[in-house]
């Protein structure tokens, strides 16, 4: 998605801190949105809500209109699927206890990828991986740039081509993976909005229609960073064939997925990547901590 900037493409609903694998603590993030003029955002950090108050309360200071939001990792038919969740109560006492015991096992499965890349001479401990955290979420990400500080490899995406990929030394499945329903039930549970996620990345398009009529799936993730200009024009035509079958207006998202500016297939700096307000607007609800 490249949407440069103009008047009325000034959101971003996609973008991850701290609190899970981005670069950036919630506050600097809140600032760099504000200098590039991005007005509507949403943090979507992995599987987390705690940096949702910060970045709210840094965003209220300079002015931008933030949305609490979570990018949930979930399974389906055997595949990586992210859904994201927006303006739901992320104070939510059982949402909060799901989630504590999500960070213990991405805990537990961090002793277990050091133990097998030790098998392979890759010797990194848990604490060299903890110190990029900042107490948040543990990723496979973190676990990259433990091995790029210990001199074993260059970049991340280095670190995922030979260790931490599906299928190389240091993958480990995680014990318990949620799936998309629970996802999309865990959001609506707390009175939140569910989108599918940078959708070109899996494969599943023609089971869209069946998310949305079935598990009350509420839109899709059309404008992103990695969807070219085809992929951007399917799946504005699959909403709208989705709407004319079931009778709905499905929700229209988008963003950069910012975590920092060497993230990426495509690096870029926050900014580049904009979606419409008027889409962005749509997301606002008056009782959405109800």
């Amino acid at each position: 998605m490249r949407n440069r900037m103009m008047t009325s493409q000034n959101s971003d609903l996609h973008m991850h801190s701290t609190a899970s694998d981005g670069g950036y603590k919630p506050s600097e993030l809140m600032v760099k949105c504000k200098k590039v003029n991005l007005e509507i955002v949403s943090l979507t950090d992995h599987d987390s809500v705690d940096g949702i108050d910060e970045a709210i309360s840094k965003g209220k200071e300079l002015g931008l209109q933030v949305i609490p939001g979570i990018e949930f990792s979930t399974k389906y038919k055997g595949k990586s699927v992210h859904i994201l969740g927006y303006q739901f109560n992320y104070k939510n006492e059982e949402l909060q206890s799901m989630l504590s015991e999500q960070k213990q096992l991405r805990r537990k499965r961090l002793d277990q990828i050091v133990d097998k890349l030790a098998r392979v001479d890759i010797m990194i401990t848990p604490e060299q991986v903890l110190k990029h955290t900042d107490g948040g979420s543990i990723g496979r990400p973190h676990v990259a740039k433990a091995l790029i500080e210990a001199g074993y490899v260059k970049d991340v995406a280095e670190a995922f081509e030979y260790y931490l990929a599906e299928g190389k030394p240091g993958y480990v499945e995680k014990d318990k993976e949620m799936t998309v329903k629970e996802a999309i039930d865990w959001i609506h549970r707390t009175n939140g909005i569910a989108i599918v996620a940078h959708p070109d990345y899996y494969g599943v398009d023609e089971d869209l229609i069946d998310w949305v009529r079935d598990w009350g799936l509420d839109g899709i993730e059309v404008y992103h960073r990695d969807h070219d200009e085809k992929a951007v024009k399917r799946y504005e035509q699959l909403a709208n064939d989705i709407d004319l079958k079931l009778g709905l207006k499905l929700y229209r998202t988008g963003g950069s997925d910012f975590h920092h500016e060497e993230y990426g297939r495509v690096r870029e700096p926050l900014g580049m990547s904009r979606l419409s307000n008027h889409l962005a607007e749509r997301l606002f609800k008056l009782d959405n901590l109800g």
